[in-house]
């Protein structure tokens, strides 16, 4: 299959075009600002067969001190790339009868201290999945569905996050690391490597699709 992923240059990212290629898929890593399909030379690619939006952006602040230009890199990023890659996409997609698969993040139904904006633009690329998958694969035949993770073990945005926290609230880094951890209920993030495995098996069983369409599929608690 050949398929275009958003946020290559992030760590689940690469994980994920290192995989899919290896399992012999054609892939087109995608490193460019994805609210700006403008600047991606998309007719480059050819025939695409799956879209996967990965690419994500996490900044925290207190709300009272969160700026506008914050809150619209957050909504760009993680919300208004979809819609912008999928509009670009589109056509390829049809032709395909495609499928698209986003990478959102727990944070869509679990409100976190200092993380408004980030919190907002996860539940707004959930529900995107939900109204993508309404129009597009009953006027399309296009599947859309996503993938909602929890933190993940080593990856730069979560070891980004929790120098972030330690600055905004004042904690050691042992004690950030053992108050998120005993949110979970596994008390335990999700491994790289677990998520890479579980998104390659739903894009290898292209037959299920349709039946996954519009669904957000909570994967690590």
């Amino acid at each position: 299959m050949r398929i275009v992923i958003t946020g290559a240059e992030g760590s689940l990212g690469r994980e994920l075009v290192r995989a899919l290629t290896r399992d012999g898929h054609t892939v087109f890593p995608c490193t460019m600002d994805v609210s700006r399909p403008d600047m991606v030379t998309v007719n480059s690619w050819g025939e695409v067969d799956i879209l996967v939006n990965c690419a994500g952006y996490n900044k925290l602040n207190w709300i009272e001190d969160i700026t506008e230009e914050d809150w619209e890199f957050s909504m760009d990023a993680n919300a208004k790339g979809i819609l912008k890659m999928t509009q670009a996409l589109l056509p390829k997609l049809i032709k395909s009868r495609g499928s698209i698969l986003n990478v959102i993040s727990d944070a869509d139904r679990r409100p976190m201290t200092c993380s408004l904006a980030y919190n907002a633009s996860k539940a707004a690329a959930n529900m995107m999945t939900q109204q993508m998958a309404r129009e597009l694969t009953r006027r399309y035949g296009i599947a859309v569905f996503g993938i909602s993770t929890n933190k993940l073990t080593g990856s730069a945005m979560s070891n980004e996050v929790d120098k972030q926290v330690c600055k905004l609230r004042g904690w050691t880094p042992e004690y950030a690391r053992a108050y998120q951890l005993d949110s979970l209920l596994r008390k335990e993030e999700t491994p790289i490597k677990v998520v890479t495995d579980f998104i390659v098996y739903l894009l290898a069983a292209k037959y299920h699709h349709t039946y996954l369409s519009g669904c957000v599929i909570p994967y690590g608690a």
